[in-house]
């Protein structure tokens, strides 16, 4: 008999563990009450690869940090060209959150 078009084998590469994930929630959890808190302030983040953004946080949304980021380092003003830019970032990747007055 032939196997089913729609029926697939699923081998799993990668499931984290229970603490994981329960520290990968909490942290998620706290980041996002913090976030929430925050929203529509200047900030400066930066992520655990050591990326640095800045800019206004826009929303936080199921673990997302939207920030509208503003021109660093010489680039053009992003508005000028196609309007706000809105950067989503992971929360749980994030490492420094600062807010810049």
């Amino acid at each position: 008999m032939s196997e089913s078009p729609t029926t697939t084998s699923a081998r799993v590469v990668y499931q984290a563990n229970q603490p994981m994930l329960q520290s990968v929630q909490s942290v998620r959890n706290m980041l996002h009450h913090t976030v929430r808190q925050h929203v529509g302030k200047k900030v400066q983040v930066q992520n655990i690869d050591g990326q640095v953004w800045e800019g206004v946080i826009i929303n936080a949304d199921r673990g997302i940090l939207y920030l509208q980021v503003t021109p660093m380092h010489g680039y053009p003003e992003p508005r000028a060209l196609f309007g706000p830019t809105i950067l989503p970032l992971v929360l749980y990747e994030l490492l420094v959150i600062t807010l810049l007055m």
